[in-house]
């Protein structure tokens, strides 16, 4: 049998930079605890956050950094100070780490590390086929088939991208805040936009994943995360499961899986 690096099994400090914001938690023997986001005009206060916690996990086991970003510039800026603070390699999805399950694509180096991250922990969880739905500055609608290869999926502009570009490109509807409609009929011009952008999502949502069930043969378990995905689930009964830190949960299954035995990885 193969021995199990011990790295397999780190305590992990793990940043995840997205388009928005940037997230410091960490993950002991699996679980992801303490989970804090900053503005990317923060760093100091992201880099703050990252060194109580990393002074907080236990000290009976090896302990590392884990990284996935979608912001190459930011990324640099808190590689750097993070190196700064810490005597202790940063290791990145899909630069140091592998990427944690095949991609059945074009070209796979494209694909966001965020979708990569988030489709691996919704299979990990299901263990078949599923949708994994992120409701952030951008949503993106991927699917995972029955082996647990990434298929692809579909990107739209995020709900605050859309209400913003209504307003931008129109020379008198209000720039509005998202939130869930008073009723069916919008009976405001900011409430016409809410429901239009909100039902519009809801709607494409349910026809993505109705058109991913066509082809897999089945209907796959439907996951959202992301900023607004509380608010969508509220209006939609095709939501399976709400997970708010899914990334940061496959950046830590990437990790875990680049060090351990091909036989032994989980799925």
């Amino acid at each position: 049998m193969t021995a199990v690096d011990p790295r397999a099994h780190a305590s992990l400090l793990i940043v995840e930079i997205g388009n928005s914001h940037v997230s410091i938690a960490t993950s002991v023997e699996g679980r992801v605890y303490t989970n804090e986001r900053f503005a990317h005009d923060e760093p100091e206060k992201a880099v703050q956050s990252a060194e109580l916690m990393w002074s907080a996990l236990p000290d009976d086991r090896i302990k590392a950094i884990a990284a996935g970003s979608v912001v190459p510039s930011v990324l640099a800026d808190i590689r750097r100070r993070l190196s700064d603070k810490f005597d202790q390699a940063i290791m990145v999805v899909g630069e140091e780490l592998h990427r944690p399950l095949s991609l059945a694509v074009e070209a796979p180096t494209s694909v966001g590390i965020d979708r990569v991250c988030s489709a691996a922990a919704g299979y990990a969880v299901i263990g078949s086929a599923c949708a994994v739905a992120s409701f952030g500055t951008a949503i993106t609608i991927d699917c995972v088939n029955h082996e647990g290869a990434f298929m692809g999926g579909a990107i739209l502009p995020g709900l605050n991208l859309q209400a913003g570009a209504l307003h931008d490109g129109t020379a008198q509807l209000p720039q509005v805040e998202i939130a869930s409609p008073k009723g069916v009929y919008g009976t405001s011009t900011e409430e016409a936009i809410r429901n239009g952008v909100l039902y519009g999502i809801v709607g494409g949502l349910r026809e993505i994943t109705e058109r991913y069930a066509t082809e897999l043969g089945a209907w796959p378990d439907l996951i959202a995360t992301g900023g607004h995905a509380e608010l969508i689930h509220r209006h939609t009964d095709i939501i399976d499961h709400v997970v708010p830190d899914l990334c940061i949960r496959g950046i830590a299954l990437a990790y875990r899986k680049h060090f351990l035995p091909f036989e032994e990885q989980e799925v």
